[in-house]
């Protein structure tokens, strides 16, 4: 067991600083291919911006198979850099069973502790991952981060940001809720105009007796 810790170290040492992240390269090592081209462009654009206002980094990176632990090697990616780039923060994500973890330098956990980035996991990233829309989850997610940073920098992106997916009902539903709504208003009027003619008929009835008790009939008693 001593071994293989050893060896794994070893790997992580001298195998990720390979695929370490720069500002200068791009934020996104998407390996799992979660992301659709409009997906990249809209996380690429805020980290940019944000990274040019508040100098804080923002990354991505997912793996094509199940990691079951990320923290190591989200750690490894985080402190890849760390020297020339001191707020910065790694989301890791696998590709096969969606295990999540957040990296965050010391620095940078000024802005993103641990406790906001599970919150913002919990609204954001998750819901999006139990409809199997990861990259929507991630960007979300990523943007969220993004606003704390930002906010605290006391600056705001003008980039546009994405917004958590709102599942509306579908249209059947609404035609099943709109011929209730219909069919209860066709059934109120007519039992209202029903009792309306019933009311009528019972005056007319009343009326109607002789002698009517509204009239004297001329004859003395």
């Amino acid at each position: 067991m001593m071994k293989f810790k050893i060896v794994l170290f070893c790997f992580l040492a001298f195998a990720l600083p390979l695929f370490a992240f720069s500002q200068a390269e791009s934020s996104i090592d998407d390996r799992a291919n979660f992301l659709s081209e409009q997906e990249r462009s809209s996380f690429t654009a805020y980290v940019d911006e944000l990274y040019e206002k508040t100098h804080f980094s923002l990354y991505l990176y997912t793996a094509s198979s199940e990691v079951r632990d990320p923290k190591p090697i989200a750690d490894s990616l985080l402190n890849a850099g760390l020297e020339n780039d001191s707020l910065r923060a790694v989301i890791f994500v696998d590709g096969t069973s969606h295990y999540r973890y957040l990296s965050i330098s010391p620095a940078a956990q000024k802005f993103i502790s641990n406790a906001v980035a599970e919150r913002l996991a919990q609204k954001y990233l998750l819901p999006e991952f139990r409809k199997d829309r990861y990259g929507q989850g991630i960007i979300v997610f990523g943007a969220e981060l993004a606003k704390n940073v930002a906010r605290l920098h006391d600056v705001r992106l003008q980039s546009s940001l994405p917004r958590p997916t709102k599942d509306g009902l579908p249209g059947i539903a609404w035609f099943l809720i709109l011929a209730v709504v219909v069919t209860v208003i066709i059934a109120f009027t007519y039992f209202a105009r029903q009792s309306r003619r019933a009311a009528r008929r019972e005056q007319i009835r009343e009326f109607g007796g002789f002698p009517h008790p509204k009239f004297d009939s001329g004859f003395g008693g």
